[in-house]
C-alpha cells in the first residue's frame, strides 16, 4: 500500500468528522477573497470611484459581520478538528501496539523499547502533520481560483506574475524532495539510537557500576547525542530553508507586483480598490503555493514515517498500520474480558517435551527441556545464575518463540503457548513484577469485576494484610509507576495477589520469593497449599516455581535441576542431595550465604 492509499484509508476513517472540518476551514479560507472584495469597493466608494451603489458604512456592516462569522466558524470548526485528529491519532497508535502486542518473540521489541517508543510518538505526530494539510488545501486551491478570476479580470498581466511564485515553490520543493526523505530519516534514526542507549542504561545500571564504566557510557550517549543533535539540526534548517524560499519568493513577487501596480495607478488604469485587491490577494496567493509546497515536502516526511512504523514489526503491512477498528475517545470503555474457567480448562497433566531456545548468536538458552508436570504437584526449578531458569518458564509461556520441542496440556499438543498459558488456565508472576501508576487495587483486579471477597483472600495469600495499614489509603493508594512507592516485598507481593486471583490451574513463579524474607516465604507457601483444596477441585493447585530457597525446595513434589541450559537432574530434595552433585553444591551455597537466617 502506497503512502497516497494508507492516508485515503485515514480519511475513510471518520469521514463525517472530517469533511465537515474542511468545510469549516474552507469557509476561512475563503473568507479573505470577500473581504478583498469588500476593501476593494470601501476604497474606490472612498475615492469616489465606486460603482457599487453600497455607502461606507454598509461595507464596514458587511466586513464586520464576515469576520465575526469567520470567527465562529473557526470554534466551531475546533470542535471537529480535535476529535478526527485524536480520532486517528488513537487508531494509528492502537493499531501499532496491537502488532506490537502479537510479536512472536517480544524480546525483539523490548531490547528496541525506545525507538519503539519514538515511533509510537514522533511518526504518528508527522503522519497526523502531514494529513491537516489536507484540510487547508481545497479551501485555499478555490480561493486561489476567485481571486485569480478576479485580478484577471482587472489585469491579467500582474495576475500572470501573482501566480509565479506558487509555481516557483512547488518546483523547488519537488526537487528537494530527495534531500527532505534523506535527512529525516536520518534524524529519526539518530533519534532512535540515542534514546533506545537511555533505555539499555537504565536496564544495565548494575552491570555498568560492576565494571566500573560509566565515564565510557556517558561519553557514548554524549556522542549518540551529539549526532542526535547534529542531524536534528540538518533537518530542521533545511525544512526551514525551504520556508524561506516560500516565504521571500512571495515577498519578491509583491515587491514586482506593487511597482507593476503603481505604474498602473499612475496612467490611471488601475483604482485604489484595484491597488488594495491586488496586494491582499498576493499574499494569499503566495501562501497557496506555499501550502503545495509543504503538502509536497510532508508527504515524503509521512512516506518515511509510515515505512518506519510498519517496520517496528517484520509481519506488519501498510493495511495492519490503518485499519479501521473503535478507539473509545468517548463514552463508557468496553468491559474487561474475563473468561469463565470452563471443563476443558482443566489441567489433568502438562508435557514438555525437547523444548529448546536458544539466544540468537549465542549458546545461553536452553536445550531439549523435559517435564512433566502431574495436578497438584508442587515442581521446583533450579540452578545457578544463567542455568537457564527464566528462560525455561519464558519459552513454555511463549514470552520466547519455541524453536524446538513440544508441548501437551492434557495430553493435545499446544499449538500457540502465548494463547494458551492465560487465565483461567494459568497465571504467572515474573521476577521484576511491572505494577502500573493506578490504585494497589486496580494492580490486582487488573480489568476483573470489583469482588471484596475475592480481594481480601488474594492479599491474605499475597500476605499483604499487614501492609495495608502503613499505606495512607490502604487499597486505595496509587502505587506510582512501577510500584516505586512499595518495597521490593511489597511489588513481589502484590504480583503474587494479582495472580492468586485469577484463581487459575496453573500457577507460575519466577523466583517469586527472592525479595522476602524467611518468614514472609514460609508463610506465603503455607497459605497457599492450605487453600488449595478447594470445593470446586477437590484437589491442590499445580505450581511451577523457580526458586533456590528452602522453603520452596524441602515442600517441592519434584525438583528440577538446571546446569549450562540442560536437565542436569530430576526428583526429590532427599534424593538429589545424595545423587546430584549440582544439587548438593546449590544447597551447600544456600546454606553460607543464609546460615544466619535459616535453621
Amino acid at each position: 500500500m502506497t503512502t497516497g492509499q494508507s492516508t485515503w484509508q485515514l480519511f475513510l476513517y471518520r469521514p463525517g468528522l472530517f469533511l465537515v472540518t474542511i468545510l469549516f476551514r474552507g469557509i476561512d479560507d475563503l473568507v479573505p477573497f470577500f473581504t478583498g472584495l469588500l476593501m476593494k469597493h470601501f476604497f474606490d466608494t472612498l475615492s469616489g470611484s465606486g460603482i457599487t451603489g453600497l455607502n461606507v458604512w454598509t461595507i464596514v456592516a458587511l466586513y464586520v459581520a464576515i469576520d465575526l462569522g469567520d470567527r465562529g466558524v473557526l470554534i466551531t470548526s475546533v470542535f471537529f478538528w480535535t476529535r478526527w485528529r485524536f480520532s486517528v491519532y488513537t487508531l494509528l497508535r492502537k493499531n501499532l501496539i496491537e502488532a506490537v502486542l502479537d510479536v512472536p518473540n517480544p524480546q525483539q521489541i523490548a531490547s528496541t523499547s525506545g525507538e519503539v517508543t519514538n515511533r509510537i510518538r514522533d511518526d504518528v505526530r508527522a503522519i497526523i502533520s502531514y494529513l491537516e494539510q489536507y484540510i487547508h488545501l481545497w479551501g485555499n486551491m478555490i480561493f486561489v481560483g476567485l481571486a485569480v478570476y478576479w485580478m484577471a479580470k482587472i489585469d491579467l498581466g500582474i495576475m500572470l506574475v501573482t501566480v509565479v511564485p506558487g509555481v516557483i515553490i512547488i518546483t523547488i520543493v519537488n526537487v528537494a524532495r530527495r534531500f527532505i526523505g534523506k535527512y529525516r530519516r536520518a534524524q529519526r534514526i539518530a533519534t532512535e539510537q540515542s534514546t533506545n542507549f537511555i533505555n539499555e542504561m537504565f536496564q544495565s545500571i548494575l552491570a555498568i557500576k560492576v565494571n566500573n564504566a560509566e565515564k565510557d557510557v556517558v561519553d557514548h550517549y554524549r556522542h549518540l547525542n551529539d549526532l542526535r543533535r547534529k542531524s536534528t539540526i540538518i533537518d530542521n534548517m533545511f525544512d526551514y530553508l525551504i520556508r524561506s524560499i516560500n516565504f521571500n519568493v512571495g515577498q519578491i513577487a509583491t515587491g514586482v507586483i506593487l511597482v507593476m501596480v503603481v505604474e498602473k495607478m499612475r496612467a490611471s488604469t488601475f483604482s485604489v480598490g484595484d491597488f488594495y485587491l491586488f496586494v491582499s490577494y498576493v499574499g494569499s496567493v503566495s501562501r497557496s503555493g506555499s501550502l503545495i509546497g509543504s503538502l509536497m515536502a510532508q508527504h515524503k516526511r509521512a512516506e518515511v514515517s509510515f515505512e518506519r512504523m510498519t517496520g517496528t514489526v517484520k509481519e506488519m503491512t501498510s493495511e495492519d498500520l490503518v485499519a479501521h477498528g473503535p478507539v473509545y475517545l468517548s463514552g463508557d470503555l468496553p468491559p474487561a474480558l474475563v473468561s469463565d474457567k470452563q471443563p476443558s480448562d482443566r489441567l489433568d497433566n502438562l508435557t514438555v517435551r525437547g523444548l529448546t531456545y536458544l539466544f540468537p548468536d549465542s549458546l545461553k538458552g536452553i536445550r531439549n527441556i523435559n517435564l512433566d508436570l502431574p495436578a497438584g504437584t508442587f515442581t521446583v526449578v533450579t540452578g545457578q545464575i544463567g542455568s537457564g531458569k527464566t528462560t525455561l518458564l519464558k519459552t513454555l509461556l511463549g514470552v520466547l518463540p519455541t524453536q524446538s520441542g513440544e508441548i501437551y496440556w492434557n495430553g493435545q499438543l499446544v499449538t500457540d503457548s502465548k494463547t494458551l498459558f492465560i487465565p483461567p488456565r494459568c497465571a504467572y508472576t515474573p521476577q521484576v513484577p511491572r505494577l502500573f501508576s493506578e490504585s494497589l487495587k486496580d494492580n490486582i483486579l487488573m480489568g476483573r469485576p470489583d469482588d471484596a471477597q475475592a480481594i481480601d483472600q488474594a492479599i491474605r495469600l499475597g500476605v499483604m494484610e499487614d501492609d495495608l495499614p502503613t499505606l495512607d489509603k490502604g487499597l486505595e493508594t496509587v502505587v506510582g509507576p512501577r510500584g516505586v512507592i512499595l518495597s521490593g516485598g511489597q511489588m513481589q507481593r502484590a504480583a503474587a495477589a494479582r495472580m492468586f486471583i485469577r484463581q487459575t490451574e496453573l500457577y507460575i513463579f519466577d523466583d517469586l520469593s527472592s525479595a522476602l524474607d524467611v518468614e514472609t516465604e514460609q508463610k506465603l507457601w503455607q497459605r497457599v497449599f492450605a487453600t488449595a483444596e478447594t470445593a470446586a477441585s477437590g484437589r491442590r493447585t499445580t505450581c511451577l516455581v523457580v526458586s533456590h530457597r528452602r522453603p520452596a525446595l524441602q515442600r517441592a513434589d519434584q525438583i528440577i535441576v538446571l546446569k549450562d541450559g540442560v536437565v542436569e537432574a530430576v526428583g526429590k530434595l532427599d534424593d538429589l542431595l545424595q545423587t546430584s552433585p549440582e544439587m548438593q553444591s546449590l544447597w551447600a551455597g544456600d546454606l553460607s550465604s543464609n546460615q544466619g537466617r535459616n535453621t
